[in-house]
């Protein structure tokens, strides 16, 4: 991948510490082979190390550890409270609660690991602000704090205008609430910092090594142009690359995020009273998520991209952001005063929607002894620790409340995207609805009920589009 292609996160990472990458070079024989060098992939090898510290690990990862959506993502590490809808629609009562309160302390140890293993991930757990910034979101979030308090569960603080513009600066927010378990961090450093303890502890981890066939038996094998890896388990850590694959073609979507970042302007963010690692997202099917660095900087991105034709993702999302004076107008709208800040680096990335909103994680049918965990919605960050305890039971054969959550689907996911040609001229047909929804909603207008059905068409995000809002 060139340097045109990293995120700004990444290329910020590898200038204090640059990548020494190993391709494998050899056939070789290991206890389990995951295949992803990114959150995924690297908390399960951490995970299983904890477990059984003697079992013999590889990681492969086509490019470098972090490079993915790992490294170009917003930097929010979240809970999956605002998710608590699915959550508990999949899971039920109890269940559902336990995993809400893991996922919740999944970014506190995210912040404890970093702290003890001296990963400079720049983790702030300042929280995160859920906003409506036009009438038409005005309590989206009213479905998901209803069901968690009939759970005895109370992340939320409801926020006013005049307390929003106090914490963020920013007049355009006109309503939302405050969930204060949520961190930001530098992706890629913690990554980084990842691979680093994981080699450290005796994982082997090979760059620059792309997987070319799994070969699915008894004892599965990873392909690659160096060498072949034989396994007792692979793991497939892909994320939105499992949609190149024909078991996930029509049950997993990768659409590009695009994502901005400001040079440094502390002064500003000084005046604005917007200091704090406070993360920051609207209630759009499209959504705007913005945060600040410790260095002065604002950093934005927006949902809702492209998708790859035919599963093809490829290296479709490592080319610079299609959508940056977009993505900058936002950032101008919700901030007028960085109307002359000079942008350092736009990037895109891919994000996963799935059919129920949730994670998919599971073995193959046809061969059991490969397992998997993708499609976390647009938040990984946090819910992928959580997601690697889930994989690592799967790998030691462990019977346990992470091998047996609900998470784990018995059989294969739903397919429930159309085939091709339809899912790629599709999708720009329904972006182009929610633009213009969007732009009504903005205006103050209502959407009529043709434009409400089309848009009902998109994968759940933050705020599923088939969800009722509570009336004001």
């Amino acid at each position: 991948m060139s340097d045109k292609s990293r995120s700004f996160w990444l290329e910020q990472a590898l200038t204090k510490a640059p990548a020494r990458s190993e391709p494998l070079g050899e056939n070789i024989r290991t206890d389990v082979c995951i295949v992803g060098g990114g959150f995924t992939g690297l908390w399960t090898a951490l995970h299983i190390k904890e477990q059984n510290p003697t079992a013999d690990i590889i990681i492969i990862e086509k490019d470098i550890c972090g490079s993915g959506a790992s490294g170009r993502n917003g930097g929010f590490c979240m809970s999956w409270m605002s998710k608590a809808s699915a959550v508990l629609r999949l899971a039920g009562g109890q269940e559902g609660v336990r995993l809400l309160r893991a996922f919740e302390d999944g970014v506190k140890a995210i912040g404890r690991f970093c702290q003890e293993q001296g990963i400079d991930a720049e983790f702030r757990m300042d929280g995160w602000l859920w906003t409506a910034t036009n009438t038409s979101q005005l309590d989206a979030w009213g479905e998901t704090v209803e069901i968690l308090e009939q759970h005895g569960l109370h992340p939320f603080e409801a926020q006013s205008a005049n307390e929003l513009q106090q914490r963020t600066g920013s007049r355009t927010h006109l309503r939302g609430i405050f969930e204060a378990g949520i961190a930001t961090l530098q992706p890629a450093k913690l990554a980084r910092g990842l691979a680093r303890v994981a080699a450290e502890r005796g994982v082997h981890i090979y760059e620059d090594t792309q997987m070319t066939d799994l070969v699915r038996s008894a004892e599965p094998a990873v392909r690659t142009s160096g060498g072949t890896v034989h396994a007792g388990t692979v793991v497939l850590a892909l994320n939105a690359w499992a949609h190149e694959l024909k078991d996930f073609r029509r049950a997993v979507l990768p659409i590009a995020v695009d994502a901005v970042i400001t040079e440094p302007v502390p002064e500003l963010l000084q005046s604005l009273g917007y200091v704090s690692g406070l993360a920051v997202s609207d209630s759009r099917l499209q959504v705007d998520y913005y945060r600040n660095t410790p260095d002065g900087r604002i950093s934005l991105g927006k949902g809702g991209g492209k998708i790859p034709f035919a599963g093809r993702v490829g290296e479709r999302f490592d080319n610079p952001a299609s959508r940056q004076e977009e993505v900058r107008q936002r950032l101008i709208a919700l901030y007028p005063e960085l109307r002359d800040a000079p942008i350092a680096k736009a990037w895109r990335g891919p994000a996963t929607r799935t059919a129920n909103g949730m994670p998919y994680f599971g073995r193959l049918t046809d061969c059991p002894r490969v397992v998997y965990g993708h499609g976390y919605n647009g938040n990984g960050v946090g819910p992928s620790y959580t997601g690697g305890r889930i994989l690592a039971s799967l790998c030691l054969d462990l019977d346990d409340e992470w091998s047996n959550t609900p998470l784990v689907l018995q059989g294969k996911p739903k397919m429930f995207l159309p085939p091709e040609p339809i899912r790629y001229l599709g999708s720009g047909v329904v972006r182009a609805v929610v633009r213009h929804r969007t732009r009504i909603e903005d205006e103050g207008g209502r959407p009529g009920p043709i434009v409400n059905a089309v848009c009902s068409m998109v994968p759940g995000g933050l705020v599923p589009p088939r969800s009722k809002k509570k009336k004001n």
